[in-house]
């Protein structure tokens, strides 16, 4: 299949590589198909890049790179709607917020993404009651995420 984008020009990806959503992104809800590349440089990020709308490309990170402690609890009918028998059979990622100072970045770790690799499913949550916040300071201690992030390169 090939896709358009703004940002990386027209990229022939596999069918088998879109990855659904079928209740789109919080702001994006018409957004239901999407594929992930990797960022250059071997940082840990990845661009979720929306399949049928050019324009939307969020980057996104595993948050227990930054973040160890960082759990998603979500219900066993949330687990049924990404067709996961266990919780620990999803993957989890946070978007981030790159400005221009990377070392300013930030995570929404109230709104993760989780995914079912298998599936090719994914759905955003919206945790309530909770501790974290959409905007969580990555670079807490200037402490760097693994491959080099955090040292001027933007994502």
């Amino acid at each position: 299949m090939l896709i358009h984008t703004t940002r990386f020009g027209e990229v022939q990806v596999p069918d088998s590589a879109v990855i659904r959503f079928p209740e789109g992104l919080v702001g994006f809800r018409d957004a239901r198909k999407f594929v992930i590349f990797d960022c250059p440089e071997g940082t840990p990020f990845k661009w979720l890049q929306a399949v049928e709308q050019p324009e939307l490309a969020l980057v996104i990170c595993d948050p227990l790179l930054f973040k160890p402690d960082y759990r998603v609890e979500i219900t066993a009918e949330e687990l049924n709607s990404l067709e996961l028998d266990r919780p620990d059979d999803g993957v989890v990622c946070v978007i981030l917020v790159v400005p221009p100072d990377p070392r300013q970045m930030t995570a929404n770790l109230m709104g993760p993404i989780v995914f079912n690799a298998g599936a090719r499913l994914g759905r955003q949550f919206v945790l309530m009651d909770t501790e974290y916040t959409t905007k969580y300071l990555i670079f807490q201690d200037g402490a760097p995420l693994p491959g080099g992030a955090g040292k001027g390169k933007e994502a």
